[in-house]
C-alpha cells in the first residue's frame, strides 16, 4: 500500500457507515437536508426503529429480541385504551370525510387529534400535554353547547373550527414506515394521560394552543375578545431554530389588492391605493400587529392576517415596485399553549404537568 493512502480497514469502515447512513434513511443531498420535518436532535426518536430494521436484514436471528419488545409500550397502551372503553365518555364527533355523525370513545378521539395536531416525533411529555388539551376542549364542548357549526354534535373534524383530526388510512400516508413508532408514542402520551383534564375552579378551561409563538403567547383577549385568567402572555423561549419559525410572503400588490377587496368589500381598496395606505395602526403588547389602515378603513390584525392567509399577526412588511413582502415570525393565532414552546420545554427536562402550568397558569390537572 503506498504512503498516505488510507488504511484498508479505514476505508472500509467508511464504506459501512455510509451504508448505514443510508439504511436509517439518513439524508444526503441538498433538498433531502432542506425536506428535513424535524431538527436532527429529534431523530433519536427514529433512531431505534431504523436500526431494528438494519438488524432484521443482516443479523435476522439476534433481531427477534428487537421484534419481541418492539411497540411494547404502545401495545399496552392500546390494551389499556380498549379495555376502559366501555368505561369512557361516548363523544358524538361529526365526521367531516362521512357527512355523519358518528359516537367514538374520548379516547379514541384524543388520539386521532393529537396524530393530527402535534408532529409525532416531539418529545413525549410534549404529546402528553397536546393529549390533555386535546382532551379538555372536547370534554368542556360536550358540557356546554357542543360543536357549534353542526348541532347534536359534540366536536366535528374541521381543524378551522374544533379540532384536527386524523383518520387512520391518513396516519398511513404521513408516517410511512415510521407508522408503528409514531403509532406507539401517540398512543403511550394518550394512555398516560388518560381521562386527565385542565379546569378552573372545577370546570374545563377554555382551550386553545398553536404552532410556533414567536417567543411569547397571546394573551386571549388580544384575538379574541374575552379575557380568560389562565390565558395571559407568557414567555415561549427556544422555538428560534424550529422550522417556520421566520418565514417570509410575497403578494403582488394586484392579488393582495384582490384578497383585502374580498374580505373589506366597503373599504374601496385597489392596486393603487394599496400602496399609500397600508400602515399598521396599533400593536398589542406582544408585538403582534392589532390593527391596520388599509385603504379607506381600519381593520383588525386578526382578520387582515385571514384574509392574506399569513401565517401570524407577529409580522412586519416592506414593499418595492413588485408588490409587498410580509416577514412573519411565529405561525398561528399564538393564545394558549406553543406546540414548539412546549417541545422545547420537554426537552429541556420540563414534564407534562409542568408544561402545563406554564402555558395555561392557575389551573388545575385533574382526572375527570
Amino acid at each position: 500500500m503506498k504512503r498516505g493512502y488510507p488504511p484498508l480497514r479505514l476505508a472500509a469502515f467508511l464504506v459501512v457507515l455510509a451504508l448505514l447512513w443510508r439504511m436509517l434513511g439518513a439524508p444526503v443531498t441538498i433538498g433531502e437536508w432542506r425536506a428535513l420535518d424535524v431538527p436532527l436532535w429529534q431523530a433519536r426518536t427514529l433512531l431505534p426503529g431504523r436500526l431494528g430494521r438494519v438488524l432484521r436484514l443482516w443479523l435476522p436471528p439476534l433481531s427477534m429480541l428487537g421484534q419481541e419488545t418492539a411497540g411494547a409500550a404502545g401495545q399496552e397502551a392500546l390494551t389499556l385504551l380498549s379495555a376502559g372503553a366501555e368505561q369512557q365518555l361516548m363523544l358524538r364527533v361529526w365526521d367531516e370525510a362521512l357527512g355523519r355523525v358518528e359516537e367514538m370513545p374520548l379516547e379514541s378521539y384524543v388520539f386521532s387529534v393529537v396524530a393530527a395536531e402535534m408532529p409525532a416525533a416531539y418529545h413525549l411529555e410534549a404529546l402528553k400535554a397536546q393529549a390533555v388539551a386535546a382532551r379538555t376542549r372536547a370534554v368542556a364542548q360536550q358540557q356546554a353547547n357542543g360543536c357549534t357549526d353542526h348541532p347534536g354534535a359534540d366536536v366535528c373534524t374541521g381543524s378551522g373550527h374544533c379540532q384536527a383530526f386524523a383518520q387512520e388510512e391518513s396516519l398511513h400516508e404521513k408516517w410511512g414506515s415510521e407508522y408503528p413508532l409514531y403509532r406507539d408514542r401517540v398512543l403511550e402520551a394518550v394512555a398516560a394521560t388518560a381521562g386527565q383534564i385542565l379546569t378552573w375552579e372545577g370546570e374545563p378551561i377554555t382551550v386553545m394552543y398553536h404552532a410556533i409563538s414567536g417567543g411569547r403567547t397571546e394573551a386571549v383577549e388580544a384575538v379574541f375578545s374575552q379575557a380568560l385568567p389562565y390565558l395571559v402572555s407568557v414567555e415561549s423561549a427556544g422555538e428560534e431554530d424550529v422550522r417556520g419559525f421566520r418565514q417570509d410572503a410575497f403578494f403582488i400588490y394586484g392579488e393582495a389588492a384582490r384578497l383585502l377587496t374580498e374580505a373589506f368589500p366597503a373599504h374601496g381598496i385597489t392596486e393603487e391605493n394599496l400602496r399609500r395606505t397600508l400602515t399598521v395602526a396599533a400593536h398589542t403588547p406582544t408585538g403582534r400587529v392589532e390593527s391596520l389602515l388599509v385603504g379607506s378603513g381600519q381593520v383588525s390584525g386578526t382578520d387582515f392576517r385571514r384574509a392574506l392567509g399569513l401565517r401570524s399577526t407577529l409580522f412586519t412588511f416592506s414593499m418595492d415596485d413588485e408588490g409587498i413582502t410580509f416577514h412573519q415570525t411565529g405561525y398561528g393565532h399564538g393564545v394558549g399553549m406553543s406546540q414548539a414552546g412546549a417541545n422545547r420545554m420537554a426537552a429541556g427536562g420540563s414534564t407534562c404537568p409542568q408544561i402545563l402550568a406554564h402555558y395555561y397558569p392557575g389551573t388545575t390537572l385533574e382526572k375527570h
